[in-house]
């Protein structure tokens, strides 16, 4: 059986790496299932129409992996005016093990010359869950 579950969300305009933390969607996350992590989702998303976000990458990082870090990803928009064209949502294939209550820690950082502003990035994770535990 397959499920998609929301896994965090990123809204820093850091060029170093720092945690996932919009509320609600902070890291670590924890799953509540054993299974396989097959695929990631990244979706940049506009806080507002002065929203400027190029390049994000994104690390996971859960003793569960091996190796231990994945990274990933997304790609914004660049200026959100109006009208403004949506950013491009990209998925990422893995096959990582993971296991209950093992924790998966996000980060992110942003890549660009520009000064990032009201960057909101959604990861979705696409779990192969073990029925049996």
């Amino acid at each position: 059986m397959r499920v998609w579950r929301l896994l965090g969300g990123f809204d820093a305009e850091t060029k170093t790496y720092s945690a996932f933390a919009i509320a609600g969607l902070a890291s670590p996350y924890n799953p509540d299932f054993n299974g396989t992590l097959v695929g990631l989702r990244a979706i940049g998303s506009h806080a507002a129409v002065t929203t400027l976000q190029e390049h994000v990458q994104i690390r996971l990082t859960s003793v569960a992996f091996t190796p231990n870090t994945i990274e990933v990803g997304c790609q914004g928009n660049g200026l959100a005016t109006a009208p403004a064209f949506p950013a491009p949502i990209i998925e990422w294939p893995v096959s990582q093990p993971v296991k209950s209550s093992v924790a998966i820690h996000l980060e992110g950082r942003n890549l660009t010359a520009d000064t990032p502003v009201g960057v909101e990035v959604y990861l979705y994770g696409l779990f192969e869950v073990n029925p049996r535990g």
